[in-house]
């Protein structure tokens, strides 16, 4: 059964029709290390200390598992770059993620064509005993922290929980929506472990550097589970990009 990945849909776009530019922008490799700044206003966008990975993940709108390339463009441990750039005039968040397409090309000299591969994938379904969420009240869809630890789920589709577990070095691959479920649910996930009390920032770097496995978490919690399959996927391959990004 073949994924169908939503964003191949922008990829196809941001490949088939010209990309906005930003009037100015400035590209650097990061040599100060420190924290990381990601911040998008209304006419401009400021990303330092992020991985070259990130920045195509931004521009054509697709997940990490979906970018082939050398490790110093994927890794989290990779080369770190600072982009500042502003817009001539004010645009949405997707507008301006946008512009990196032609920002990325002309500073990295970026070459990359579409494939897709056979993976392998987790597939996240039902366990024996069934599910415990709840269904969802109708409103907006948002995590939250919970006091006792992790985060509280409102109106949470399947298909998002899954991206979410796909994003987890615990997992280490894609995670597929195969649960049948199609509303949106209530639930409330402490799936590693954290510690209550800690703020929403902490919480989500925890999250994304833990490795702490969340497999049995998820049967106890949530009565759901994830099972080891290969699927086709619609992959970004990175064929060259210069390590230096050519001066400003």
């Amino acid at each position: 059964m073949k994924i169908v990945i939503a964003a191949a849909a922008a990829v196809l776009l941001a490949q088939s029709t010209p990309a906005p530019q930003f009037e100015v922008a400035s590209v650097k490799a990061n040599t100060r290390g420190g924290g990381t700044t990601r911040r998008i206003d209304q006419q401009s966008l400021t990303y330092l200390n992020v991985t070259l990975g990130e920045f195509i993940e931004m521009a054509y709108d697709v997940r990490r598992y979906q970018i082939a390339g050398e490790d110093w463009i994927t890794s989290p441990a990779a080369n770190r770059y600072d982009i500042v750039a502003k817009a001539a005039v004010p645009a949405s968040e997707r507008e301006l993620r946008r512009m990196l397409v032609p920002l990325l090309a002309e500073r990295f000299h970026l070459q990359m064509h579409r494939e897709t591969r056979t993976l392998p994938v987790y597939a996240l379904g039902i366990a024996k005993g069934g599910h415990q969420l709840k269904d969802g009240d109708g409103g907006k869809q948002y995590v939250s922290p919970d006091p006792g630890g992790g985060f509280r789920y409102r109106n949470y589709p399947m298909a998002a929980l899954a991206e979410t577990l796909s994003l987890l070095r615990t997992t280490g691959r894609p995670v597929v929506d195969r649960t049948g479920l199609s509303g949106r649910y209530n639930f409330t996930a402490n799936l590693q472990d954290l510690p209550a009390g800690a703020s929403a920032e902490e919480l989500k770097r925890a999250v994304f550097e833990s490795d702490t496995a969340v497999f049995a978490a998820l049967e106890e919690q949530l009565g759901l589970k994830l099972t080891a399959e290969r699927a086709p996927i619609e992959m970004l391959i990175v064929d060259h990009a210069d390590r230096v990004p050519t001066d400003d």
